[in-house]
């Protein structure tokens, strides 16, 4: 008859060295067999990839949104039409993918941010918070940072305007 207070257990150490060891061991073997990168039906890292997107706003107002990308896409934007921040993605079922899209002058479409826009962005945020309080100068470079988000956030843009200074 065995007792079981009578068989060797492992110290918390040997346990914790033994755990440490298999720890190591997983984190050598893990690059080895990094996961695969999900892909969509059409080779894509994003679903919304190049897909034309319905948005529609309480007030009315719908339109048709490209993204010329292949990236996420923010569930909501300004509205041109009341100007409020309520223009939202809707009828998700009916985003069409079209790659090859041409966008009609005075389309809107989503674009890879540039450090160049990310830094207008930062400014006139700055702008803003300046009508009510002091801004720090070192404040412009970490707000820029922070909307550029290296290069993968969007921005959106109208197709065949120029935006004027």
């Amino acid at each position: 008859m065995s007792l079981p207070y009578k068989q060797s257990q492992p110290s918390s150490r040997e346990q914790r060295r033994a755990d440490e060891r298999a720890a190591a061991k997983q984190q050598r073997v893990a690059p080895a067999i990094a996961d695969p990168v999900l892909l969509t039906p059409y080779g894509h890292r994003h679903t919304e990839a190049f897909c034309l997107m319905w948005y529609a706003c309480e007030c009315g107002h719908r339109e048709q949104i490209w993204n010329s990308r292949d990236g996420v896409t923010p569930f909501g934007c300004a509205c041109p039409s009341c100007k409020e921040p309520k223009l939202q993605h809707v009828d998700w079922n009916r985003d069409t993918y079209a790659p090859n899209h041409q966008p009609a002058t005075g389309q809107r479409m989503w674009i890879d941010m540039t450090r160049d826009r990310a830094r207008v962005i930062a400014q006139r945020t700055i702008d803003q918070v300046a009508k009510t309080r002091d801004v720090p100068a070192h404040d412009m470079d970490r707000i820029v940072e922070a909307v550029y988000h290296d290069g993968i956030a969007p921005d959106l843009v109208i197709w065949g305007y120029v935006e004027a200074s």
